[in-house]
């Protein structure tokens, strides 16, 4: 029987998932400031390419290791990329005069944002549907609406944090919630029903 902390991991994952996602684009005003990151346009926008690229095929991969790993490892891991997302954004905060230098940190950034996102996401959504088997439709439209509220919160967070002087915050606190949010979730049973699991 699913237990309510299984229940409530995955959808507190939904939206520290949607907060994560829209960090990079939220911080747009910090990467393209000249007294920042100093990035151009064009530099910006590459900066994405990364992600899509990796969410892609993570997600694409995400499927068949799901059957021989469980989804659980899957979820885990793409936690994992999401954390290490977030250091490498605050890490690269510390060279940012270093042009090229910070630039490669934040495609590298970017690129473990799609496989925490490609990984993470597909296994939410398995879970959702395998906790609620009789509504099947309802828990993963809840389960994405959560995602979608992360993703509206994500900006606010970064214009606080920006009007504090302290735009790292928001990585540092998504950072400690993905963080919290993977050793809570370590222990939790989290089974999708399937036998591999």
């Amino acid at each position: 029987m699913v237990q309510r902390s299984e229940i409530i991991t995955v959808y507190v994952a939904g939206v520290i998932q949607g907060v994560a996602l829209v960090t990079f684009p939220a911080a747009s005003v910090v990467f393209t400031s000249s007294s920042d990151y100093g990035l151009s346009s064009t530099e910006y926008g590459g900066m994405f390419v990364p992600q899509a690229v990796m969410a892609i095929a993570s997600s694409l991969l995400g499927a068949g290791l799901r059957k021989r790993l469980g989804t659980k490892l899957i979820y885990l891991l793409g936690l994992s990329a999401n954390l290490l997302a977030m250091t490498l954004l605050v890490v690269s905060r510390f060279v940012m005069k270093e042009h090229s230098l910070a630039y490669a940190i934040l495609l590298v950034a970017t690129a473990f944002m799609g496989i925490g996102f490609g990984f993470t996401v597909p296994a939410l959504n398995t879970f959702a549907a395998a906790f609620f088997p009789q509504k099947v439709d309802r828990a993963v439209l809840t389960l994405n609406a959560l995602l979608g509220l992360g993703t509206a919160l994500a900006p606010v967070f970064v214009a606080i944090f920006v009007d504090l002087g302290i735009w790292w915050g928001l990585p540092v606190l998504v950072g400690a919630l993905i963080l919290g949010l993977l050793l809570f979730s370590a222990g939790q049973t989290l089974k999708d029903g399937a036998k591999s699991n």
